[in-house]
Order: C-alpha cells, then structure tokens, then sequence
C-alpha cells in the first residue's frame, strides 16, 4: 500500500492513465472473478462475498481469484480460491469480467466489458471519504458501480467519487448477511450481559495519519482505569469485550484478560478464533463511535451506546457526511468514565430508551434488512450458476 498521497496523485496522473488504456483493449474473461483489497489480507466485504462463492459452488464455474498486498496476510491457500500479490493484481485486473473491491482499488479506469463493483470498508458510513475529507488521494471514480446501503447515500457518494447516479446501486454490504444468521458460532460463560467495544482507529502509522489526538486505547480510559472499568463490569454480571481496529497504532499493547474485561488487537481477537461479525450477533449491546459497526449493528436492535469525547476535534479532522450527526447516534453518549458505567447499569437492569429511534434510523439507513446482499451483489455483476 502507498501511503504518501503525493506519489499516489502523480501515479495516477502518469502512470496509470496509459494503464487504463491498455485495458480497454485487452480481452476480458468472463469467467474472472477478482477480489481486490489494497490493505492486509482479503476483509471485511470481500470474506462474505468470497465464501458465499465458495460455498455455493461458483468455482466450478469461475476462477476466483484474490488480489492482497503481500501473499503473507493469506492464512490458507487450498480453499477453492487463488491468490495474487499487488503487482500481479494489476495484469489480472486487465483480464477479468467481474471485479469487487473493498479496501483500496486499483487506479484503472474499468473497460466497457468489464463489471467493477467497489463495496469500500463500509459503504454503511456516517465519516466523510475521498474528495470530502481534508486527506483524499484525489480521483477515486475507478468502479461501474458503488454500491449504498439506501437513496440517503446517493448524493454522498455522487460528491466522494464525482460518479453519476447510473453508478450508484443500492445494496446492504455482504458482511451484514452474517448478521442474519441464527447460528451461535461461540460459547460463553453464563454472566447476564455480553457486549463489544468496537473503537474506530485514532491514530495510523499504516495510513500515515490521524483523525484525533486522542491517544489512549480506550477513549475516557488510561490503563490505570482498567481494574475500576473491569469492577463496575463484574458487580453488574456484565462481560465487556473490547476489539481495537485493525489500523489503529497499539503503543505496545498486549492482550489483556479480566473477569469481565478483555481488550484485545485485532490480531489477538482472530489468533482467538473470532470472526467481527459472527461475534457481533452473540451481542446483547454495543459501544461504538465514529465507525459503521454501529450502523450494521443497527439491524440486530439491540442497545447501542457511543464514546465520542473527542467529537468536535473528530469532526474539525475528518468530519461527518450528515449534518447535526448526534442525531444519527440512538444510543447514549459517552463523553467520560462515569457515562460509561451507567450505561453498564443500564445494560444489567434491561432499561433500553432508545429503542424506537434506533428502529426510526435502521429503516432510513437500511433499504434491504434479509441477508442477502451477497447473492444481489453477484447479480448486479451478472454472475450466476
């Protein structure tokens, strides 16, 4: 991944201009299927979508193929897909029918036989992207079709990308179809609540930026408050789970485990065996902020509360999509330690006030709400057994 916005922009005004085309002409196999993500290994969309192929027999029909950053981030290489690095990525995107991105794309322009669908990491958003953020890589119009969640999106997206609304399809993200699935993928012990902390990142060496100045892991929390957080928890039979995000800079942080308070990096929560979206539906509540983990979360409706005290400085950095966002937040807002334990007393006491605004906002937000936005996202490239 290229973090230096300088190089990124004069790449694209070089480079892969000739690129795009050269792609207009190179034949196009109809049998491709590629899955690219610019960042770390195949995620967040791409994992449903990919296993939705798998499992229902595509590749007996269609090569699928996945293109990563580097081929250390792939964990098996014998699950029925292939895989590619970054720079073999871009010759095979030149091949293929059917392409889907989430994080990242590819700055080549997508020939006229050729079906390029970008599903971002989170579509479901409420932060600015692209053109509307103080940091943009400049055009990012490298997709047929950007898919949203519902007609709210559409002028959003219209301004990010400069796209036109034959561009813009409406569709819940793949990894919401997850959300629907009664199995219960994990056990655990028999306290009252369970719930996950799911902090956007901060700070990112990796992105070569940062959208607060908050520092500490936990918003409201120095790890001396650790012990405090874990007592409130355990006095109420609530069981905490807090997932940092997968950029954010760990200072050195190492796994932590208390009776009812477990903090872990993203790579301590999967070397676990715990896939987000599957331990999310085990969830009876959910502490957000600024990511769109709440705004999928919202099809479960179930408590929501939000740590934002840095949400004017957040705002002034990255900046929100929608006006007056507090309104887009039906939950409790977190601003300092003690917002956070009531909530918790809240959760063991079953008082849920924000029930009606939640369902108000998952209908504006969610025009399809039954798991099967992996089969809709395949039709509109026209892939089908």
């Amino acid at each position: 991944m290229l973090k230096n916005v300088f190089i990124k922009r004069t790449l694209k005004r070089t480079v892969f201009p000739l690129l795009t085309l050269v792609n207009k002409i190179v034949p196009k196999d109809d049998k491709i299927i590629f899955l690219y993500s610019a960042n770390k290994g195949v995620q967040h969309n791409l994992i449903p979508l990919k296993e939705y192929l798998l499992n229902n027999k595509f590749d007996r029909k269609y090569r699928i193929i996945c293109g990563v950053e580097s081929l250390s981030y792939v964990d098996s290489f014998n699950d029925g897909a292939s895989y590619i690095g970054k720079y073999k990525s871009i010759f095979l995107f030149m091949r293929a029918g059917h392409v889907f991105y989430t994080t990242g794309q590819i700055p080549i322009k997508p020939a006229k036989n050729q079906i390029v669908i970008h599903l971002d990491h989170g579509t479901t958003s409420i932060k600015t992207g692209n053109l509307l953020t103080n940091i943009n890589n400049g055009d990012d119009f490298y997709f047929t079709y950007y898919t949203v969640p519902s007609e709210i999106y559409i002028p959003v997206v219209k301004k990010e990308f400069l796209c036109e609304d034959k561009n813009i399809v409406i569709n819940g993200e793949p990894v919401m179809d997850i959300l629907h699935d009664e199995k219960k993928h994990y056990t655990f012990d028999n306290k009252k609540k369970y719930g996950l902390w799911a902090p956007t990142f901060r700070q990112s060496d990796y992105l070569g930026y940062d959208d607060s100045s908050q520092e500490d892991l936990l918003p409201m929390f120095k790890e001396s408050d650790y012990e405090e957080l874990n007592s409130i928890l355990q006095k109420n039979d609530v069981d905490l789970t807090v997932k940092l995000h997968p950029l954010q800079n760990l200072n050195g942080h190492k796994m932590l485990n208390f009776s009812n308070l477990h903090i872990y990096s993203d790579d301590d929560f999967k070397s676990l065996g715990y896939e987000l979206y599957k331990y999310m539906r085990q969830m009876d509540f959910l502490i957000g902020d600024y990511s769109s983990v709440y705004l999928e979360y919202l099809v479960l409706d179930r408590p929501i509360a939000f740590a934002i005290p840095d949400l004017e400085e957040y705002s002034e950095k990255r900046g929100f999509i929608f006006d007056n966002i507090e309104q887009y937040m039906p939950g409790e807002k977190l601003y300092k330690k003690d917002d956070l334990y009531k909530f918790v007393m809240d959760i063991a006491s079953n008082k849920d006030t924000y029930a009606e605004l939640r369902r108000e906002l998952c209908s504006k937000i969610h025009h399809y709400n039954d798991g099967q936005n992996c089969k809709r996202c395949l039709e509109i490239s026209n892939i089908y057994l």
